[in-house]
């Protein structure tokens, strides 16, 4: 509840008020409110449906407003995890900003899957196809992940080839229930887990600092002079790489820009991520 306060630029109480009020002139019960959480009653997710159909369309005529012939202004927002957009989404946006400077680009940084639907942001990168039909979803690449270790560790500690060699060194593993983190707990599970963390951003900072072995994307592991591959008998973890958008927003130029530019920069680069 405070977090969608927070979206609504209104104070929790505010909300909370506001809430009560629908449900008292809908005379039903939209939320069943738990001691840490909030949880949808049968009518609260029918109408909820209903009001994100609404949002759509109130959102329909405001960009048919606002985008007349072929005007490049005003903001898109593109989300993707954030170790991809810190390592490298953000640096790909300088040419898009220097191309069209009447659009502001809003960078979400969040490894939840964002809800294009219910209008999160206009575009996502993903890292796992979407599963609901009405979005637009194009397959751009493949993402791979190895693992690495920090010179000055290999140096004290020796660099093990495979899982099987993990016994003796210390690793990174990443926590969550995605499918993600479970293929890095299948490789890394022989080791003695010094740290866990919840994205790549940060395992790389670990690895660095010498703590011990950890995931790491392809194309930053690679080109880092201090870091060495390890378990290179193991197999790469792979990811794909969707590029997803609402298909009521293929007419809305500045929105199109920005999708049309990431395809292509995705194609210009496919060489550094497989």
């Amino acid at each position: 509840l405070s977090r969608a306060a927070v979206g609504l630029r209104i104070s929790q109480a505010t909300l909370s008020r506001r809430l009560a009020a629908f449900e008292q002139d809908l005379g039903i019960q939209l939320l069943i409110r738990g001691p840490r959480h909030l949880e949808l009653t049968d009518a609260g997710q029918r109408i909820l449906d209903t009001a994100r159909r609404m949002s759509r369309d109130s959102d329909e005529i405001s960009n048919a407003a606002l985008n007349t012939g072929s005007e490049l202004v005003g903001t898109v927002r593109v989300s993707s995890t954030e170790a991809f957009s810190s390592l490298w989404l953000a640096e790909q946006l300088q040419e898009f900003t220097a191309l069209y400077p009447g659009i502001c680009v809003e960078l979400i940084a969040d490894n939840q899957v964002t809800d294009l639907l219910g209008r999160d942001a206009e575009i996502a990168v993903r890292l796992l196809q979407p599963t609901q039909q009405d979005l637009i979803a194009r397959r751009i690449g493949t993402l791979r992940i190895g693992f690495f270790a920090a010179d000055h560790y290999v140096e004290r500690n020796g660099n093990p080839g495979s899982r099987g060699d993990l016994e003796t060194h210390r690793v990174i593993a990443i926590s969550g229930r995605r499918q993600f983190a479970a293929d890095v707990e299948a490789r890394l599970g022989k080791g003695n887990t010094a740290l866990r963390v919840r994205n790549l951003q940060v395992a790389l900072g670990a690895i660095r600092a010498g703590i011990g072995i950890g995931p790491a994307y392809r194309f930053v592991g690679d080109n880092d002079s201090d870091l060495v591959p390890a378990l290179t008998q193991e197999p790469d973890i792979e990811m794909d790489i969707w590029l997803t958008a609402l298909p009521e927003l293929k007419e809305n130029v500045r929105v199109r820009a920005l999708y049309d530019y990431l395809a292509s920069t995705f194609l210009q680069q496919k060489h550094r991520f497989t």
